[in-house]
């Protein structure tokens, strides 16, 4: 098991670039993302190729066979995170990029059929497999925290009161962890969802 995986995604314009008639300049092929430079100059049409652990495509249309859509994002990073936590690792998804990029949209998605993102579709899954295991003397606590770094400030989003910045500390034997950030129990994903 890899201690840190790399996924890149490449999102499909937005109105602001299609009205501009932007040109797609990320190509991918397999975990190879390629970046073509659009600048007129010395470098124009020059290309850089990068390997990543996972490069989605998910410009065009839906229907190219190369198309990654929410659910194929989970299977492949959502599911192993899944398992390796009931393997009883420490697990943790950090959606990096700029504002618009498509971080919210890859982690939490929508609520139309097929495009729930990795968190809901992880936090279904969590509980469908604890319901599925018949193991009498296991039990199972679940809690939930939510987060948000913007700006070096940690929001906790459970509590829209605590509008305070959170502070990361460490615990010499539990490790890293947000002070006073919020953590609910939860017996289903409903109760996650709601």
């Amino acid at each position: 098991m890899a201690t840190v995986k790399v996924a890149v995604r490449v999102r499909p314009f937005n109105n602001r670039e299609i009205s501009r008639d932007s040109k797609c300049i990320i190509a991918m092929g397999g975990n190879t993302t390629t970046i073509t430079d659009p600048r007129p100059g010395h470098d124009f049409g020059r290309t850089k190729s990068f390997n990543f652990d996972h490069s989605y495509w998910s410009h065009t249309d839906p229907n190219d066979p190369q198309f990654a859509d929410q659910e194929i994002v989970y299977q492949e990073i959502g599911m192993e995170m899944l398992e390796h936590a009931f393997e009883g690792y420490n697990t943790c998804i950090f959606a990096y990029g700029q504002t618009g990029a498509g971080k919210s949209y890859t982690m939490m998605g929508r609520n139309d059929p097929g495009q729930q993102g990795i968190i809901p579709n992880l936090c279904e899954d969590l509980f469908n497999r604890i319901k599925d295991n018949q193991e009498v003397d296991v039990q199972y606590s679940v809690e939930v925290s939510y987060m948000e770094i913007y700006c070096e400030r940690v929001r906790d989003l459970l509590n829209p009161k605590n509008k305070n910045n959170l502070r990361v500390r460490e615990h010499p034997l539990l490790g890293p962890y947000v002070e006073d950030l919020s953590k609910l129990a939860v017996e289903s994903f409903t109760d996650i969802n709601d």
